[in-house]
């Protein structure tokens, strides 16, 4: 038979060669082989080391990513650097108009042109008061028996809006009580969840409240939102976005275990649900307190950051000093803080009518370029 030819180059190993096999086959097993073992270790170590800085850098550079795509793209201004995106709000000047001015139209066109000499560009109205009456035609709940109020109809709001305003339209959310015996969101007085809770005795005119932790309480007020803002109407201002609390009542109950209630975490969510039923009409967040610092009874936290595009610290006058210069001051140092939110962008400060007739001016003057005076 003839002899099969292998081409094959066949490698020899002897006993001195510098890569003899090891018993596992592969790396380097006598002479230098030591050292060479421990440098291919160092290189593995240093790989492994190098390839969870990658991964690290990369985590933290998505985290930032998803963070700054949640927040609007800012508007460059001339004459301001605040970030201001929404164009219809960028300089508003409101004034509220109560609820009985509405009956009559000569009342209406006093209180408008009260405030059009005021310097204000826009009005406050209550689409939901405090007692939880819905003053517009809505589909969601009928007016309790009793309930004295004159309509936002269509007539108010075009009367509005010829005269050159803007419209605000107030909502009070879960200071309400009304809608807790049509929902049976309640906030509660005892553990076992029987006892009604009242914000003071009933000698005193205590009422009830929306449950912040009920999550019919929360879909209730995105239904009223939504309503509101199919309406012709320019923002919505969202006022008591807070959990109820009072030093002349029991403490409240909001859930058969407090101790694991995030109020923070649930009033940050409900923002959100509000902002997405508002749609493209901007919301306007009334803050008490201290904005930036919060408050743990009412907010578990701060909503100076939140789902809404403005937040509106109500600031009250103080007790010595021109009340118009104060706020503009505090306006000032709270524009330069939401400069590092990611969502809410600007602040349009409230204030009370408790400064004067000419208080508007007098913080035009002052450099506030928006701010809304209620009662």
């Amino acid at each position: 038979m003839a002899k099969e030819n292998n081409n094959r180059k066949l490698k020899g190993y002897y006993r001195f060669s510098k890569k003899y096999p090891s018993p596992r086959g592969t790396g380097y097993a006598i002479g230098e082989s030591r050292k060479m073992k421990k440098k291919e270790r160092a290189g593995k170590i240093l790989l492994a080391f190098l390839l969870c800085v990658f991964f690290a850098v990369a985590f933290v550079a998505a985290a930032v990513f998803i963070k700054l795509s949640a927040r609007p793209l800012p508007e460059k201004h001339e004459d301001s650097d605040a970030p201001v995106t929404v164009e219809d709000i960028k300089s508003l000047k409101a004034a509220y108009i109560g609820n009985e001015a509405l009956g009559d139209t000569g009342d209406l066109e006093l209180a408008l042109d009260s405030a059009a000499e005021s310097g204000c560009n826009a009005v406050m109205l209550d689409f939901k008061n405090s007692e939880g009456v819905l003053t517009y035609s809505s589909s969601l709940m009928s007016a309790p028996e009793g309930a004295e109020y004159n309509e936002i109809n269509q007539a108010v709001i075009e009367k509005i809006k010829s005269s050159g305003f803007m419209l605000v339209a107030r909502i009070y959310c879960f200071e309400d009580s009304s809608a807790p015996q049509r929902t049976g969101a309640f906030v509660w007085g005892n553990k076992e969840l029987t006892d009604i809770w009242f914000d003071a005795p009933a000698a005193l005119g205590g009422r009830v409240w929306l449950n912040p932790a009920s999550q019919k309480a929360r879909d209730y007020l995105c239904s009223v939102i939504s309503e509101v803002s199919s309406l012709d109407i320019d923002c919505v201002y969202l006022q008591s976005v807070c959990f109820p609390s009072s030093d002349s009542a029991g403490a409240p109950v909001f859930t058969e275990d407090d101790s694991s209630l995030n109020k923070n975490m649930i009033l940050q969510q409900f923002l959100e649900d509000a902002a997405s039923s508002a749609r493209n009409v901007p919301l306007i967040l009334s803050l008490n307190g201290d904005a930036r610092e919060g408050d743990s009874n009412l907010y578990g936290g701060s909503l100076f950051d939140s789902a809404a595009a403005v937040c509106s610290p109500v600031i009250s006058a103080p007790g010595e000093g021109d009340y118009a210069v104060y706020a503009a001051e505090l306006c000032e140092e709270l524009n330069e803080s939401v400069k590092n939110n990611f969502t809410t962008i600007k602040v349009i400060p409230t204030l009370t009518d408790s400064g004067g007739a000419d208080l508007p001016k007098r913080l035009t003057a002052a450099g506030v370029d928006s701010f809304i005076i209620t009662p």
